[in-house]
């Protein structure tokens, strides 16, 4: 009876104890040893200790569930998450209107990693989506102050991941890549570079314009100008030298008709231009390839933070900073000459590339100098852990490259605007097409003048010859009436 007793009393220590310890199996081992059982009473502490640990099961997945739920501050159980719209890169965010519900909606790579991760976690609530628009003085900082005030549940977008904002919120791993890197334009080892600074269809019409002034001079000046006479094969070559020496002003041939010096001045007008523009723009492309590495120019996000990590990580004190702000300045930059090269973070310089398929740029080099972008969260929400763990699946499945291809494959269409590839800044024949009329005119006309000339002419010979013809059917009849006349 006593050893009952004392059984009894060392169980019902063992339970109060244990219910006050967090490490309730090693608390058994310990304290089993220590009270006094029998064996019998050990097997219904084990049993009470089994109890208690299913028990804390359940508790723990009731207090999961409830953090999945009440810390979600929703209004009418909607998750409320605050969205960048600032328009920079459409394909890594991009915020829509809908027409019938006049609701936000959302589309972009950012988007649909978040939009997997969290059908994947079934919440069982809805998504709010709250734009935040860009204003002067604005920037990922602000974005960042709304969540950590609780005026929002979540924040995603392009946000880059910073010791100072972990702070003030959680963020969820990175769901890209990490680094930055340098987008440059590939360098042209051209034999034919003398041939860039015109378009084609531009060194056609001077070519076919050459050739029509020549035929002009020689159908006006080969029948009185001994320079342009001689056998066919001569006269071919006169002429032609004639007019591509005009290029260089090298022509040697004394024109005699008014109408040929008519029409080459307004030619070498002409020819002044263009070869005026040509040489500027030729120099412009050689200035651009022979930029020396002291005189360099570095471009760079103006909304990141990415200014400071190039100046004090890649030691670039000597470097000129130029601040740009969407894809198109990017590439502008980068075919003016203006920036030697971009730094920004990889998935932006990818959106560029993506966006611009058909421009001649290569990401030539990284540096894990930043931690890559993350979904926000309040300070101690635990949707960022459990968020992060969806990321690392989708990342080991393959979900996330398959997304990254889908927007951000230099391939593919990544955006429903109209970005079309930029032309190079070079001569082409709209711009300087008034020249080209103007002397057009002038040869068709002194062409005109000159048939009209010849065909005048030709008439007034056959008109004299006629004449003469007629005065001397005659002049046989006068000579005999005058004899006749003589005689009498």
């Amino acid at each position: 009876m006593y050893m009952f007793r004392q059984d009894s009393i060392s169980i019902c220590t063992l339970v109060k104890v244990l219910r006050c310890l967090p490490d309730e199996p090693r608390a058994a081992r310990n304290l089993s040893s220590v009270l006094p059982m029998s064996n019998y009473c050990r097997l219904c502490a084990i049993l009470v200790l089994m109890l208690l640990s299913f028990q804390s099961l359940l508790t723990a997945h009731a207090t999961s569930t409830f953090l999945k739920s009440s810390n979600l501050q929703s209004n009418g159980k909607k998750l409320r998450i605050l969205v960048p719209d600032f328009g920079t890169f459409p394909n890594l965010v991009q915020l829509t209107i809908d027409p019938r519900t006049n609701e936000s909606g959302m589309s972009g790579f950012c988007w649909d990693v978040f939009n997997a991760a969290f059908k994947a976690l079934d919440y069982g609530v809805g998504i709010e989506i709250i734009p935040y628009p860009y204003k002067d003085g604005r920037s990922y900082n602000d974005l960042i102050d709304k969540v950590s005030l609780k005026e929002y549940d979540a924040a995603i977008g392009d946000i880059t991941i910073t010791a100072n904002r972990s702070l003030y919120v959680d963020f969820t791993l990175p769901f890209t890549d990490l680094g930055i890197g340098t987008l440059a334009q590939n360098s042209k080892k051209n034999i034919w570079i003398f041939l860039d600074p015109l378009s084609a269809d531009l060194w056609t019409i001077s070519a076919c314009f050459f050739l029509f002034l020549g035929f002009v001079i020689w159908f006006i000046e080969h029948r009185t100008n001994e320079e342009f006479q001689g056998s066919p094969t001569q006269q071919i070559g006169t002429t032609l030298w004639f007019a591509f020496s005009t290029l260089v002003y090298a022509h040697r041939e004394k024109l005699q008709s008014n109408l040929s010096r008519f029409v080459v001045t307004v030619w070498v007008i002409v020819v002044l231009v263009l070869t005026s523009s040509y040489t500027a723009t030729l120099s412009s492309l050689l200035t651009v390839q022979q930029i020396k590495l002291n005189e360099r120019s570095i471009g760079f996000q103006g909304l990141s933070n990415i200014g400071g990590a190039v100046y004090n990580k890649l030691n670039l004190a000597d470097t000129k900073f130029e601040t740009l702000y969407t894809p198109e300045a990017y590439v502008d930059a980068l075919t003016s000459g203006s920036v030697d090269a971009i730094v920004d973070e990889i998935l932006y310089l990818k959106s560029v590339l993506a966006i611009y398929p058909a421009a001649d740029f290569s990401l030539i080099a990284t540096a894990s100098t930043t931690n890559g972008f993350g979904f926000v969260f309040q300070k101690g929400s635990p949707m960022a852990g459990e968020m992060s763990i969806e990321i690392t699946k989708m990342r080991e499945e393959g979900t996330l490259k398959a997304l990254e291809d889908k927007w951000l494959n230099r391939e593919s269409a990544v955006t429903s605007k109209d970005f079309s590839s930029p032309s190079p800044k070079i001569l082409n024949l709209y711009g300087l097409r008034g020249l080209f009329l103007i002397s057009g005119v002038s040869m068709a006309l002194a062409l005109l003048v000159s048939t009209v000339g010849l065909v005048s002419k030709k008439w007034s010979i056959k008109n004299k010859m006629k004449i003469l013809r007629c005065i001397l059917r005659r002049s046989p009849e006068i000579h005999a009436d005058s004899d006749v006349e003589s005689t009498v």
